[in-house]
């Protein structure tokens, strides 16, 4: 199981594929032996994503395919929901049943009130549960990029006609680099490895975190901005440039429309106001807009954290954000901010095989989703106002068109709970968990248990607390266990291809499976899904002139579009004016506020009263031996990180009873969690930054413990109202209102077998 020094060219005892135990899909090489038992491990030298580096969460690949608690055969309930009790069937039976209720629901109920959960990103699962939503009729389907990027998304395509989300910094040629609300020495270590080596050629950082991150302290220069006010800083970014007339004047003449707006917002946006309410210094707000706007070409890169503010907050930010980009004559430029090149033609056949105009057209769908009502720019309208928009310049339309349509979890959960605005009756999780991912658990929770749903479905690795109140259990394949094909959501722009690695165990199956399985029993094409997940990835790579298995035995497994910069000057934005919208038509159209106008702390819809929870929370900072909810299971891992750590300022700790390195509780109006604190006397004195997805697997399961789910996770205790969720829907995760006291250690019960 240890390192060894591998070569693809070994022979066919060595196989290629990447690690999917987080996004970024570093290559990997295998040594098997006879019987496909992966023996040894190496990083691929030959792939571009990491060049032969692995993190630590790599490094347990074969630790996790090998693991005890690993789900091997499909369960069926037996008892009560979270009981327990558990039939063993065959795969067949499984898809049999769940397909048939799944067609009694969409003939009694419609196809809406069947709803999707992904979760991480087993690449097959994502995209195929996408096609399999548009070849059913429901457009209530979700992944976890839910929680990362539509705010951001539709921002930026709304003012600029396409986005900069995957596009990287460029070592020798970007001169400033803004990371703002991430952190990639630990969420994504290729990326921080590009970072020093922009810093080693002379470029600028800077770094907009309320806490001092590794990557915060690589940095010329650290904004610590108050939680929920990045809007804010936004503004008095854009003012100092506009002021200080350091902006790109003459691609605003040209290319922008809205700026006399902007300048009129941003004007009431003095250094010293954007201090007195973001807590940066007057002089750092000065500094990092000269730094940003003259030192060029730069590049801002986008980060989770903005998209996760809740109610106006995370408007502002994302709005904001995209205004800085556009104004500072950044915008698809050599080493600042590549506007991201569609497949070519030639490429990868991506939005055809996932097919979202079945779903707009769908005979049998009657329907928006279920959160059009709440947030309509998500939505099936949505889709098809952006659709037209960017048809101009990209007839087959963006290629992360999912981010436009993907429904808000805690509205489907009032629609089970609620039933508004109509019933959902079946959900089907995948490779995911709600209770402690996507914000909101408690909600989540009361649906899963709800008398009005009919069918609870999870497929996945382990038996994780969602798992536990399922209907149907399905054990999912590791990435070693699978052909793979990766492509990012489609919106990478490249493709990666893998090998499957080793034999599979028992009745593991890919994630297509399941949705090809069911789609077979529930499609009006029977050819519409290829009965092996290499048949659709042959349907994805055909453009390309090879096949799966002739990408993935060759001499080079991937392919990255060649970026072209500057295409605006030939065709224009993909806007509905052809221009960048600094204040964007798309947001006039869905009634959104579309000037950058702040709306953050003090707020008008506040998320609990300042006075009873004076602190901010920010959970979900990325630790590098964790993603998520996932690989707590590895001893490895859990010998580095066991338990769940909260950081706080020792002034903050001591104000308020509470001891380094002891336990702590961490209380919001949804309830109290668990943590030990850690003391971090950079942290700004307002904010408390505890771990986020916590549960324990060697904790008991089932009813009333689900394996710890309620101890110390913070998703526990997240809001999920919809009037404090942003624009697009996405969740208040990081930055509410909360109050910490010392506590005692959570009552752990004993531990029990698998």
């Amino acid at each position: 199981m240890a390192l060894a020094k591998l070569n693809f060219a070994d022979g066919p005892d060595v196989r290629r594929t990447f690690c999917t135990l987080c996004p970024q899909h570093c290559g990997m090489l295998f040594h098997v032996d006879g019987d496909g038992n992966p023996l040894a491990f190496d990083g691929d030298r030959n792939n571009p994503v990491a060049n032969g580096k692995l993190c630590i969460k790599g490094t347990t690949a074969i630790e996790i395919h090998h693991h005890d608690d690993r789900l091997n055969y499909p369960l069926k309930r037996v008892g009560k929901r979270g009981e327990g009790k558990w039939e063993r069937i065959s795969w067949e039976q499984a898809m049999d049943e769940i397909a048939e209720k799944l067609r009694e629901l969409r003939e009694k109920d419609g196809p809406e009130s069947v709803a999707t959960l992904g979760g991480t990103h087993k690449t097959p699962g994502d995209w195929a549960s996408w096609r399999w939503a548009a070849d059913f009729g429901t457009p209530n389907f979700v992944s976890q990029g839910r929680n990362c990027g539509v705010g951001e998304y539709i921002a930026e395509v709304s003012v600029y006609g396409w986005d900069t989300v995957y596009q990287s910094y460029y070592p020798g040629k970007t001169k400033c680099i803004v990371i703002w609300g991430s952190n990639p020495a630990e969420s994504s270590p290729p990326s921080f490895e590009r970072l020093r080596q922009c810093q080693a050629q002379g470029a600028k950082l800077i770094v907009v975190d309320p806490r001092r991150t590794k990557t915060a302290e690589r940095a010329d220069l650290h904004l610590q901005v108050r939680p929920r006010t990045d809007g804010a800083l936004a503004l008095g970014l854009i003012h100092v440039m506009i002021r200080d007339d350091i902006y790109d004047k003459e691609f605003v003449e040209q290319w922008c429309t809205g700026f006399d707006e902007v300048e009129a917002e941003a004007a009431k946006w003095t250094p010293e106001r954007t201090e007195e309410i973001t807590g940066v210094p007057a002089a750092d707000v000065v500094k990092a807009a000269h730094m940003y706007a003259t030192l060029g070409p730069a590049r801002l890169s986008f980060g989770v954290a903005a998209t996760q503010l809740g109610e106006g907050a995370s408007r502002s930010a994302v709005l904001g954000r995209a205004i800085l980009r556009a104004i500072s004559g950044n915008l698809d430029r050599p080493g600042g901010e590549p506007l991201g090149n569609p497949y070519d033609a030639d490429t990868f056949a991506w939005l055809p095989n996932i097919n979202f105009e079945k779903l707009v057209d769908h005979p049998l769908r009657t329907r928006e989703s279920v959160n059009a009502h709440e947030t309509p720019i998500t939505s099936i309208s949505g889709y098809q106002a952006f659709r037209e928009a960017t048809g101009k310049v990209y007839p087959q339309g963006h290629t992360g068109t999912a981010y436009v349509l993907f429904a808000s979890q805690p509205a489907i959960y009032r629609a089970v709970t609620r039933q508004d605005p109509y019933p959902v009756k079946a959900i089907i999780v995948q490779c995911g968990e709600p209770l402690l991912s996507m914000g909101a658990g408690k909600d989540a929770y009361e649906a899963f248990t709800s008398e009005n749903l009919e069918l609870l479905v999870t497929m996945d690795m382990w038996m994780t607390p969602t798992a536990q109140l399922s209907d149907y259990v399905l054990p999912a394949a590791d990435f070693m266990e699978r052909a793979d094909l990766s492509a990012h959501w489609g919106i990478g722009n490249f493709f990666v291809v893998g090998q499957q690695v080793a034999t599979t165990v028992g009745e593991r199956r890919n994630d297509y499976d399941l949705w090809a399985e069911l789609g077979r029993r529930l499609s009006d094409d029977p050819d519409y899904w290829p009965e092996t997940v290499e048949g659709m990835f042959d349907r994805f790579l055909e453009p390309s002139g090879k096949t799966y298995r002739e990408w993935a035995d060759g001499e080079v497994n991937h392919r990255f579009t060649k970026p072209v910069f500057y295409k605006y000057r030939e065709r224009g934005f993909a806007t509905p004016s052809g221009k960048v919208e600094l204040v964007p038509s798309m947001f006039e159209r869905f009634g959104i506020e579309a000037r950058p106008v702040y709306t953050g702390p003090p707020y008008s819809i506040p998320d609990a009263p300042e006075e009873e929870y004076p602190l901010q929370m920010i959970p979900g900072s990325r630790v590098r031996e964790l993603t998520a909810s996932n690989l707590r299971q590895s001893a490895r891992l859990r010998r580095i990180h066991p338990e769940p750590l909260c950081d706080i300022h020792p002034d903050t700790a001591a104000k308020y009873g509470v001891t380094d390195g002891e336990w702590m509780i961490i209380e919001r109006p949804e309830g109290a969690i668990r943590q030990r604190a850690r003391f971090d006397a950079s942290l700004r004195r307002d904010t408390v930054n505890p771990d986020g997805y916590w549960w324990n697997p060697d904790q008991q399961r089932y009813e009333p413990h689900l394996s710890g789910v309620w101890v110390s996770n913070a998703n526990a205790i997240t809001p999920g109202a919809p009037e404090l969720s942003s624009f697009a829907g996405d969740q208040p995760l990081r930055g509410a209102r909360c109050r910490v006291r010392a506590g005692d250690a959570p009552a752990v019960p004993a531990a029990v077998s698998g």
